[in-house]
């Protein structure tokens, strides 16, 4: 794992796999808006295994999504509404 760390606004970081033949690239920024603060998050994966594709592919694209969706940004919503 090689990450940079953006003073006061977030980080950038760069993951290796090789037992599962992935990596990733993984960013989170901060910026000011005039409401408060913008939390920009990405994550993208690159599976290098061909097999591991067709598997991984339907699990991180619509299980684990819908996991995330519902235990992050619906938790995140419901703190924000009160």
């Amino acid at each position: 794992m090689e990450t940079e760390v953006l003073q006061g606004k977030g980080f950038v970081s760069d993951n290796q796999s090789p037992s599962f033949g992935t990596s990733g690239h993984e960013e989170l920024t901060l910026s000011k808006h005039p409401d408060g603060t913008i939390v920009n998050y990405d994550y993208k994966v690159i599976i290098h295994k061909p097999w591991l594709r067709l598997v991984a592919g339907p699990l991180i694209g619509v299980f684990a999504m819908k996991f995330w969706k519902r235990a992050f940004i619906d938790a995140l919503r419901h703190r924000l509404e009160k």
